[in-house]
């Protein structure tokens, strides 16, 4: 019996919930709990959010730092894109810790529950979300493959071969829902099951924020989510329901070529002595030196600086202290597998252009079409609503929260101990039961931790902490 239920719409921004595009999920907020000032971590990029979701901690100390990073113990040249098969080699490789963290699925398996995810998104979202899956008597379904595999030729069988990922998606947003519906639900029945449909996410890539066929595809989602909430209604109880996005959106203004810029600047890429390895995160750039040449990590440091497309600077190279730039811990990349230098693309605020967006610069993509993984307000404020016997009603909770957030609270609602290494918090505020006091104490180290010029996410867990408590 499904206790609790994650349903993931990738790429939603919470200004696109509203009564007529999504008139389910809309009755659904305005019967439970919206978090006002909801976050990513940082980069917002898919598979770094999906993560942190499912551990409660941030990219440097689970290790999954981007799409596109490198792990050292794998590979010292080669930029690794996380998707499925190559983050099960890495698994493989690093005996089990491509997470260096365990998952809710590991964790509620030591307490005899069950996790199954079902996944529109890309292979390494499905992955990452529970790489033990098989080990633990668990199971991820993804149109490219099954962990265990033994459940790939049930799906097959009932439901004919998975539909192919392309944008619009609509029909891996209904073999989503299907499988979740007919064959989760019905067969596996687990006790914490996520959901992930691939719009808005794959439309505002392919056509932009906002557009035509990205609505479509809101709307269309959302009539499944209704689906899906009519069949746990028939298992004659009602569970604990997370509405989640990994990350909010932009749109891209200027496409940059990171490597041309690099060999304008006289570094060499590439896997030699003395080169530079850039990888590419949409609206941000993860920087590395093989070798750690101090000197060379220096110039490609000041470099960097006077860049008209970098925005913001994350780095623990010492410097002579004629610029100050946030630290690697500052932004929660700090760890095992952190880069050298991280940026974020130089982005503005526009009304004009997209509405829902900031504009930004990107490292890859078109013009007027979308983007995320970067460090502003737009990318970075993503949904979090939730709903169920265990929260309050028609309530709105501006205090911060995140997507690192969601794991603690989860485990809270199925009686089990949050563990201490956790960087999220149980979302108290939220539940019919609250120590308000708790919750204010909270808010109040959050907001003040916010008043320096680096906001640190070590203490306040969220970039753009200071935004939020002004308007919490």
């Amino acid at each position: 019996m499904t206790a609790v239920l994650i349903v993931a719409f990738d790429g939603l921004q919470p200004s696109q919930i509203d009564p007529h595009s999504m008139p389910v999920l809309s009755k659904f907020a305005d019967s439970g709990v919206r978090f006002s000032h909801n976050h990513s971590v940082f980069p917002s990029v898919t598979r770094t959010n999906a993560a942190t979701i499912v551990t409660g901690v941030g990219p440097g100390k689970h290790g999954l730092t981007a799409n596109k990073s490198m792990f050292p113990e794998y590979s010292s040249t080669q930029v690794v894109d996380a998707l499925h098969p190559t983050l099960s080699e890495i698994n493989q490789h690093t005996k089990g810790k491509l997470l260096f963290v365990p998952t809710i699925g590991e964790i509620i398996r030591n307490h005899n529950l069950q996790w199954v995810s079902v996944v529109g998104g890309t292979s390494g979202n499905a992955y990452i979300q529970h790489p033990k899956a098989a080990e633990n008597g668990h199971v991820v379904i993804h149109p490219e493959f099954t962990d265990p595999t033994i459940h790939s030729d049930k799906i097959k069988s009932q439901y004919g071969d998975w539909p192919s990922k392309k944008a619009p998606a609509a029909d891996l947003i209904r073999r989503t829902a299907d499988v979740a519906i007919g064959y989760a639900l019905t067969e596996l029945n687990p006790d914490v099951l996520m959901i992930w449909f691939p719009e808005p996410d794959t439309s505002q890539h392919a056509f932009g924020v906002n557009s035509p066929e990205a609505r479509r595809m809101i709307e269309l989602a959302d009539r499944e989510l209704g689906r899906i909430f009519k069949r746990v209604s028939l298992q004659g109880f009602e569970p604990d329901v997370f509405i989640v996005s990994d990350h909010g959106y932009s749109t891209i203004d200027s496409v940059i070529d990171v490597g041309k810029e690099l060999r304008a600047g006289g570094f060499n890429i590439g896997i030699e002595e003395n080169s530079v390895i850039a990888a590419d995160n949409g609206g941000s750039v993860l920087f590395y030196v093989p070798g750690a040449d101090s000197k060379l990590s220096a110039r490609l440091l000041h470099w960097l600086s006077g860049q008209r497309w970098v925005g913001s600077i994350a780095t623990d190279i010492p410097n002579d202290g004629t610029a100050k730039f946030a630290s690697l811990s500052d932004v929660g990349l700090a760890g095992p597998r952190a880069p050298l230098i991280v940026v974020t693309m130089r982005s503005s605020v526009s009304g004009e252009v997209a509405p829902l967006a900031s504009l930004s610069a990107s490292t890859g993509g078109v013009v007027g079409l979308g983007s995320h993984g970067g460090g502003n307000s737009a990318e970075l404020h993503n949904t979090l609503i939730v709903g169920g016997p265990s929260f309050k009603s028609d309530y709105r909770s501006k205090i911060p929260s995140g997507n690192i957030d969601i794991a603690p609270t989860i485990l809270h609602l199925l009686d089990i101990p949050v563990p201490a290494h956790f960087d999220g918090r149980i979302l108290r505020e939220a539940l019919q039961v609250t120590d308000i006091e708790t919750v204010n104490k909270s808010h109040s180290l959050m907001c003040k931790s916010s008043k320096s010029k680096t906001v640190s996410i070590s203490k306040a867990r969220y970039l753009h902490t200071e935004y939020m408590c002004q308007f919490g």
